[in-house]
């Protein structure tokens, strides 16, 4: 439970981080939003987890990030799909400087950290573990 909660938390910040520049700078529709989802899953698989300083090799974080970038992009389009309808709540848009009325999914601020949430709980939950190497030691250890 707590690794679930730590995951979301994680993947919650880089989302909104991203989301909040990306909707600034006007990269909310089009091409550039998938650019934008797919740099969420990159940053979201390399930070969730053990940081990068405490995996084996560098090549576990970089993996991470390239499989987040292509599981982040395929939530986005999923969220496209099913929510495509959804209008972000007037109470939200005026702090967020958007339109009322605006589609969810144009809305990088809203709907990044909830994507980048999702993908770093799996992450959290799957990496957050004991390495195998240090499994080992404690199982031989326990063993003598």
């Amino acid at each position: 439970m707590v690794r679930v909660l730590i995951g979301l938390i994680k993947g919650g910040i880089v989302g909104t981080v991203v989301g909040y520049v990306a909707q600034r700078l006007g990269f909310a529709t089009g091409s550039t939003a998938w650019l934008v989802y797919g740099g969420v899953g990159f940053l979201a698989g390399v930070v969730c987890g053990k940081p990068p300083w405490q995996q084996e090799t560098l090549w576990t974080s970089i993996i991470k990030g390239v499989f987040g970038l292509a599981v982040c992009m395929g939530l986005y389009w999923m969220a496209q799909n099913t929510l495509g309808g959804v209008r972000v709540p007037g109470a939200l848009a005026a702090p967020l400087g958007i339109a009322q009325g605006e589609k969810l999914v144009a809305v990088p601020a809203l709907l990044a950290p909830i994507i980048a949430g999702v993908y770093g709980i799996f992450v959290e939950v799957d990496d957050g573990g004991k390495s195998t190497k240090a499994a080992k030691d404690s199982a031989t250890t326990g063993k003598a």
